[in-house]
């Protein structure tokens, strides 16, 4: 069941991930004619605000909402917008070539090793991922 949970949440982020992708690598290559490079470090800038105003404003992104999945903080509210940026920050750095891809890794490891799912984004935002159907358990027990 956990490992199941945790394949969603990377396909919630690869659903993200294409999202903004695509538009991005169009216009900036295709349009606006700029090197590879350029095009991908804009591309992961506008990945973290992409995830931070979505969070902050729609309450998930649409690989969340598709996956049907909820940000919060560790003792369950809504996360800060300050931790939601350190947290989509920190995800936009495993797309590094090689140093973030090990980092993302070991943070993929983290996920499938500890009890609670959390990975290095989780700690570095102090957030948890949970489905939707626990937060409203968690409600209905309250």
């Amino acid at each position: 069941m956990k490992k199941a949970r945790i394949l969603l949440r990377v396909l919630c982020g690869l659903v993200d991930y294409l999202i903004v992708l695509a538009p991005i690598q169009f216009m900036m290559i295709g349009i606006f004619q700029v090197s590879g490079k350029q095009a991908d470090f804009f591309f992961q800038i506008l990945f973290a605000v992409y995830g931070t105003l979505l969070l902050e404003y729609a309450g998930t992104t649409l690989g969340k909402y598709f996956g049907k999945l909820v940000v919060e903080d560790c003792h369950g509210g809504k996360p800060t917008i300050f931790y939601l940026g350190l947290r989509e920050l920190s995800k936009s750095l495993y797309l590094i070539p090689y140093i973030g891809w090990g980092i993302g890794a070991v943070s993929l490891c983290m996920m499938l090793a500890r009890k609670d799912g959390r990975g290095i984004h989780d700690f570095i935002g102090n957030t948890q991922v949970l489905e939707k159907w626990q937060i409203q358990k968690q409600q209905t027990e309250s």
